[in-house]
């Protein structure tokens, strides 16, 4: 995946989130969503604790769009 498809993964990123948690895309705020995104991002980019480790799986899929 090219440059683009990354910063495309990454800015698609809350309407993903959004869309599993079943929350209505009105109702985010994209601004926190986005944070989240980067320290989850921030957390699995090394070796997450063991109690991170399915979140950062969730994660990465969606990054990758696995």
């Amino acid at each position: 995946m090219g440059a683009l498809g990354v910063l495309m993964a990454y800015a698609l990123l809350p309407v993903l989130l959004a869309s599993l948690a079943g929350l209505p895309m009105s109702g985010l705020d994209m601004g926190k969503l986005q944070q989240l995104n980067q320290e989850l991002g921030r957390l699995c980019s090394s070796t997450p604790p063991q109690e991170a480790q399915r979140v950062c799986q969730i994660h990465a899929r969606l990054v990758n769009g696995a």
